[in-house]
């Protein structure tokens, strides 16, 4: 399998690809994804959303209880799930923000492919 180093600019640790961070630093993904939307000044309704401890802990019910990625099950793959990913955007319908039925727990991988073939 082929190697990188962390994505942490300070670590000189190597992961395995498709990884991105070593084992010290995994969970450094969820935090440069939350800052990027916490930190946008025209996202704060929505940011406000996702530091709540309403969301925090159903995020963490839908982990706990499907721990691994839904999209890469249905292709026949096994992966953590790391993301609890809206079905229906909240943009789109604020309505369904603490829907449990509107989620799903996905990888970073599925994620990243979801969200670019809804923008094109």
């Amino acid at each position: 399998m082929p190697k990188t180093k962390c994505a942490v600019s300070i670590c000189r640790e190597y992961v395995e690809l498709p990884n991105r961070y070593c084992a010290k630093h995994k969970g450094n993904a969820d935090k440069t994804y939350n800052r990027e939307v916490r930190y946008n000044k025209d996202n704060i309704r929505y940011a406000r959303f996702y530091a709540s401890s309403q969301w925090k802990k159903l995020r963490l019910r839908k982990l706990a209880e499907q721990p691994l990625c839904e999209e890469c099950l249905r292709n026949n793959k096994v992966t953590a799930a790391t993301i609890v990913h809206h079905k229906t955007e909240i943009k789109n319908d604020w309505s369904k923000r603490l829907d449990y039925a509107s989620l799903e727990s996905i990888c970073q991988t599925c994620h990243n492919k979801t969200h670019k073939t809804e923008s094109i």
